[in-house]
């Protein structure tokens, strides 16, 4: 087994957190190549996303749901088509490398995480009015 990707440089954490940004940019350049921006589309509206909100959604939710580090780090590796990121070559004349993609489960998994997201900002007529729930002081 390749060690590069289950402990990268030797700590839970740092291997957590490379496959928490793997999973992340995967995503991100799946919904890029979809709609030419980094959005998830919901039938209510477009979700914009960005790499650090998308690793602290991803990760809390998980966390929240009592999900120890070790689960969610082998969750998002699991989520990875590694096989296919390893033997990768995207160019005979300059490589300078990728990300992995996502499985279709990984993808699936990820859809239905944002959709979820959707149905119930829409249950709360709208995002600032979900925000505002959650906001200390209002």
């Amino acid at each position: 087994m390749n060690k590069q990707f289950w402990y990268p440089a030797g700590s839970l954490q740092e291997a957590h957190q490379q496959a928490l940004t793997w999973v992340s940019d995967a995503y991100m350049f799946h919904l890029v190549s979809m709609h030419h921006h980094p959005v998830y589309r919901h039938q209510y509206g477009d979700i914009s996303l960005g790499q650090p909100a998308l690793n602290a959604f991803i990760d809390s939710y998980l966390e929240d749901k009592g999900w120890d580090m070790e689960r969610r780090r082998a969750h998002y590796i699991n989520m990875l088509d590694l096989i296919r990121y390893m033997g990768r070559k995207n160019s005979d004349f300059i490589d300078w490398g990728t990300v992995p993609t996502l499985t279709p489960r990984g993808v699936c998994w990820m859809n239905a995480c944002f959709s979820r997201l959707g149905e119930m900002v829409n249950s709360s007529d709208g995002w600032d009015r979900s925000v505002s729930k959650f906001r200390v002081g209002d």
